[in-house]
């Protein structure tokens, strides 16, 4: 399974852009529907993570936003950044980096995530992705372990719940590499108007 960050801002990209432009040292940003957009930055680039990039972001801008980082299918972290302070943290396997931590997800408060609707909030699929209980059979772990099988269902799940599209939880689910590394795929999805380049990275086709 594939890692990817990516950050989702409560603000249209043609709002967003300038502000992205002075803090993203290399990176790509498009739209997420009327009033939000993403932005996939270059994570091998220093302090250029979506974790180091979400607190200047939401303090520059004045805007929520949500950082998210999956790694490998196994786990999603996600940090909701206000004015520059981080206001919540999410993980779904905690116990990963602590032994000692509790085998549940840390930060399953689903009102900590409305600030990213995009529409009508289903709040028990809100509720059950952050759990780790997937509702869909397709999502349960084959071996009968509870949980998700892969972390970008989560993330899917935790997305549609708030109301995202399809095409959006899929641009949500790109990475800086997967966009630069595929670029006639790229350029078949996504119209070159609708993307900014940010910094040092190179236009993707």
């Amino acid at each position: 399974m594939t890692t990817y960050g990516t950050i989702l801002i409560a603000a249209p990209l043609e709002q967003a852009a300038p502000v992205l432009g002075g803090v993203c040292t290399a990176g790509y940003a498009i739209p997420a529907g009327p009033r939000f957009c993403l932005v996939h930055p270059d994570r091998s680039v220093d302090d250029n993570s979506v974790f180091a990039l979400a607190g200047p972001i939401s303090a520059e801008l004045g805007a929520p936003v949500l950082a998210a980082f999956q790694y490998d299918g196994d786990r999603l972290e996600l940090e909701v950044w206000r004015d520059g302070l981080r206001a919540h943290r999410y993980d779904s396997w905690p116990v990963r980096d602590d032994e000692s931590a509790h085998d549940a997800p840390l930060g399953a408060d689903p009102a900590a995530f409305l600030d990213f609707a995009a529409g009508p909030v289903d709040s028990h699929r809100l509720a059950s992705a952050l759990a780790d209980t997937p509702i869909d059979v397709q999502d349960m772990d084959v071996d009968g372990d509870p949980g998700y099988v892969w972390a970008q269902a989560l993330h899917w799940d935790v997305l549609r719940a708030l109301g995202h599209p399809d095409q959006v939880i899929r641009r949500a689910q790109w990475d800086y590499f997967h966009m630069r590394g595929a670029p006639k795929a790229l350029a078949e999805v996504l119209g070159s108007t609708e993307l900014v380049v940010l910094g040092t990275a190179d236009r993707p086709f």
